[in-house]
């Protein structure tokens, strides 16, 4: 009896087990999808504009945001050579007219070189934002695909300041009825990386957080 006793205990330890990891990965699962939906940008973007570099398509809707006074200011993370770019020769690269390249030393384009991955991108943003006052809300660009991290990587760092998630990927370009298990699972790892406290989140810290 005592055998039978102790084989149902553990039974009913692995299906609470088995049961507790079913919800979690079915909040993942729905997190993760409703983070991926497209929909249109709308009028009431915030003034901030983040881009996570990557794709050049995630710039020029920042800088086409920002030309047509849609957003006031635009921040870009990562720009290094990882990403294809360079801090000095970023107006030749896309192109800037005289007036956007001085929006530079203007502060209305802030340039940052430092961050070399999703998690550093949302640190080397949430460190700025810090020197930001009055910042509540910003406005994330990346390509739809890497949106989930992306946002939750984000949104982690500069809680409670909100984020309202602008895709630069084209209506047409990804199949929402397929799940992405690749990025579901770095979504996933991000999602718990972030909840860390920050100094234990993988990756270096960006020299604008250890300015003071």
């Amino acid at each position: 009896m005592r055998l039978i006793s102790s084989l149902i205990g553990l039974i009913s330890r692995l299906l609470s087990i088995v049961g507790i990891a079913a919800i979690m990965v079915a909040y993942l699962l729905y997190d993760f999808m409703s983070r991926t939906e497209i929909s249109d940008i709308r009028d009431d973007l915030p003034s901030t504009a983040i881009v996570f570099t990557g794709d050049f398509d995630r710039i020029d809707l920042g800088l086409e945001l920002l030309s047509s006074g849609r957003v006031e200011r635009l921040f870009i993370t990562g720009v290094n050579g990882d990403a294809g770019l360079n801090v000095d020769r970023f107006p030749k690269q896309f192109d800037l007219s005289p007036e956007q390249a001085s929006w530079i030393a203007e502060g209305k384009i802030v340039l940052l070189p430092d961050a070399h991955s999703t998690i550093e991108n949302a640190l080397e943003t949430s460190c700025w934002l810090d020197k930001q006052a009055g910042t509540n809300r910003v406005a994330l660009i990346t390509s739809q695909p890497h949106m989930a991290r992306a946002s939750v990587a984000l949104q982690h760092a500069i809680f409670p300041t909100s984020v309202v998630r602008v895709t630069s990927t084209p209506y047409n370009a990804h199949d929402e009825s397929l799940l992405d298990l690749s990025e579901f699972s770095k979504f996933s790892l991000t999602w718990f990386a972030t909840l860390l406290p920050r100094s234990l989140w993988p990756g270096n810290e960006p020299t604008i957080c250890l300015d003071g």
